[in-house]
């Protein structure tokens, strides 16, 4: 988002960044990102443009921006996205599902505006780069991820300073939640499927916001035999649970597919999706469909 934002303010247009859940702490040292709002209630419309980056629907950026995007507020919806699902509510989609991140398909809209990198946009699209790559260990890194990575670093970008401010940079308070997470891991008797969870309770004991748990489905993921690793996040109330599911594939399973039959979406193996319920039901229904697809 600040990438082209800041892209598109070089060739003199206005531009209103905003994010429904706003900045993370652990993403606060991007360039700029002080100017990112949360709310919409004091930005004077109407627009040429909304763009929703890294998002399958413009239901998923929130309440305000759906107003905003509407055609009385707004002339034109393009939807940037490297998912593999997405919805058809926009005027223009910018999809490809073979770039590593959204961050590289800002690079090319940026290129093909003549618009020159400076090293705020070069790190900005870096992060998203490394982000969605995991520092380039996943499968979607290819070439060109590579060839466009070296470029940003030529502009300026130092990859350590970044993998630092991503990495290690890491509250206490997360590392006490994860003190609580870990007894909850379960692993199926095959081995191939292990699960997480993270409720109210632990979120209230730590003084932590589900922010904090950025990352923390790689803890089964990281388990050797492990396929399918899966995060639960209470979102709901204790009276009726609604629990934010994080999948993530070794390669076996597509779970893009799998979160999408639940209302979901995202890629082959990194997607996500929500269903209400107790833990219980919520893990059973979700590891059923997983075995499912296993077989």
């Amino acid at each position: 988002m600040l990438s082209l934002g800041l892209g598109l303010k070089k060739i003199g247009k206005e531009v209103t960044f905003y994010n429904k859940d706003g900045v993370p702490e652990i993403l606060e040292f991007l360039p700029h990102s002080e100017n990112i709002v949360s709310s919409l209630s004091s930005v004077s419309g109407p627009f040429d443009i909304a763009f929703a980056l890294d998002c399958t629907a413009t239901s998923r950026a929130g309440i305000e921006f759906e107003e905003y995007a509407k055609p009385e507020n707004c002339k034109n919806v393009v939807i940037v996205d490297h998912h593999e699902t997405t919805g058809s509510d926009a005027d223009l989609h910018l999809l490809d599902q073979n770039a590593s991140s959204t961050g590289i398909i800002i690079y090319r809209i940026l290129n093909s505006l003549d618009i020159e990198l400076d090293k705020s946009i070069a790190e900005n699209i870096y992060t998203t780069i490394v982000s969605d790559t995991g520092s380039f260990s996943y499968s979607n890194t290819n070439s060109e991820t590579l060839r466009i990575a070296a470029e940003l670093v030529d502009i300026g970008v130092e990859p350590s300073q970044i993998s630092q401010a991503l990495y290690e940079n890491e509250p206490l308070r997360k590392l006490e939640l994860f003190k609580l997470v870990i007894p909850t891991l379960e692993i199926t008797e095959d081995k191939i499927i292990a699960s997480i969870f993270v409720d109210k309770k632990m979120f209230h004991e730590t003084a932590t916001t589900r922010q904090d748990t950025e990352g923390m489905v790689n803890i089964p993921r990281s388990i050797k035999g492990v396929d399918v690793a899966m995060l639960f996040r209470q979102e709901g109330q204790d009276s009726n649970p609604e629990w934010k599911v994080s999948l993530r594939s070794k390669g076996r399973v597509n779970v893009a597919k799998i979160a999408e039959s639940f209302g979901g979406g995202g890629h082959a193996r990194a997607a996500g999706c929500s269903l209400k319920g107790s833990i219980q039901e919520v893990k059973s229904i979700v590891i059923s469909s997983v075995q499912e697809a296993l077989r």
